[in-house]
């Protein structure tokens, strides 16, 4: 019989955790920068609760979690979403927990481009 040991097991279950949460804070890129954008992150940096405010006031249904029955804005998915879009294969932010962010001229074509997107979302959402 074959034994594994539960210390063998630990990487792949945190690699494979690691793994998800990443590509669930993928999907909340273009959320993350668009209010960024929307704060004004061009040419200042905007801390973490500005951004915060923002993203849920304009995606009410992607960055929240549930303290207590009463619901919150995650802060530590905004953290992770901006972490991933600063990241190298993104690289949509620049900035950090203590100095804020801003955004890349790609996160600036980026963000203009979501922009584009929701606006012809809504015009169609008028002429039916």
């Amino acid at each position: 019989m074959l034994e594994i040991a539960k210390e063998s097991l630990a990487p792949h279950h945190y690699e494979t955790l690691r793994q998800a949460h990443r590509a669930n804070t993928e999907g909340l890129i273009p959320e993350i920068v668009f209010s960024l954008f929307l704060c004004g992150g061009i040419r200042k940096r905007i801390g973490l609760e500005e951004i915060a405010a923002q993203a849920t006031m304009t995606y009410p249904s992607d960055f929240h979690t549930w303290v207590n029955g009463e619901r919150i804005p995650d802060l530590a998915v905004m953290l992770l979403a901006l972490s991933e879009a600063s990241s190298q294969e993104w690289h949509y932010v620049i900035g950090d927990w203590s100095n804020g962010w801003h955004l890349t001229k790609k996160g600036l074509r980026f963000a203009k481009d979501v922009e584009r997107r929701r606006l012809g979302l809504a015009k169609a959402g008028r002429n039916h």
